[in-house]
Parts: structure tokens; C-alpha cells; sequence
């Protein structure tokens, strides 16, 4: 074999490790997205089952819409948004590792919505509500 047909023998073998790294990392990222939009849904319903379950008035929440989805400086997820087509009526949350960045019940709200919610010593956890409403359709 010459040293031309060396090179080029080279020179496929390397592009096709390159391509063959480039799909490995295209799926990687594409697996990492897919996780983070499960784990954002998932959040979005925990979060929507606390605003609505924990109300003074049944019914008061009519709606809930998220804007944004974000890691925080000291790796913690934090999630905003609004209810009831209000932007003042906001919300903040904050998943820390110590929760396995799951919410439990822990946000920051506008007073307009703060006045809908119940008192603190009444408000329950989404997975206290989970096990609650678990029980109520056994009763029935």
C-alpha cells in the first residue's frame, strides 16, 4: 500500500470516528432534553395541584401558566409563573437538591395571590394532597 492510499485510508477512518462522535453526543443532548422536559412537567403538575388544592375559596385558581424554567447560582432549579391569565399574580419556586429537587410546597408569591392561598399552618404538601385525594377516591 502507498503512502497516498495510507492517508486516505487515514483520513476515512478518522472522519467516520468524528461522525460517529458527533451522533453519540446529538443523542446524548437529545436524552438530556428529554429528561429535563419530563422533570419541568412533572413540576409544573406538582406545582399546579399545590396553587389549586390550597386555596381559601375552592375554585379560585383557574389557571396556571409557567415562564420560566432555570438553574439557579447554587445549582438549585427555580421556576416562575402566574395564575389566572394575571403576570401579577406571580409565583417562585425553589427545588434544591436537598428535596431531590422535587417542590414541596415551598414558593414566593405576589400578595395578590398570597390572599388566595390559605394561612401556612393550613397549606399542605403536593404529596400530602396526592395521599389525601388517594384516600378520598378508596372512600368512594
Amino acid at each position: 500500500m502507498s503512502k497516498k492510499h495510507f492517508l486516505i485510508f487515514i483520513s476515512i477512518v478518522f472522519l467516520i470516528l468524528i461522525a460517529i462522535a458527533g451522533v453519540y453526543l446529538k443523542m446524548k443532548h437529545d436524552e438530556h432534553e428529554a429528561q429535563k422536559e419530563a422533570y419541568y412537567k412533572q413540576q409544573q403538575e406538582r406545582i399546579t395541584l399545590y396553587l389549586k388544592y390550597n386555596t381559601k375559596e375552592p375554585n379560585t385558581i383557574k389557571s396556571v401558566h409557567f415562564t420560566d424554567l432555570h438553574k439557579g447560582a447554587m445549582g438549585s432549579v427555580v421556576i416562575k409563573g402566574y395564575i389566572n391569565n394575571d403576570p401579577k399574580a406571580t409565583f417562585s419556586t425553589l427545588q434544591t437538591p436537598e428535596d431531590h429537587f422535587q417542590f414541596e410546597g415551598d414558593l414566593t408569591t405576589s400578595p395578590p395571590l398570597s390572599d388566595s392561598l390559605n394561612p401556612a399552618h393550613k397549606l399542605k404538601s403536593p404529596d400530602e394532597i396526592k395521599k389525601e385525594l388517594e384516600r378520598k377516591k378508596k372512600d368512594h
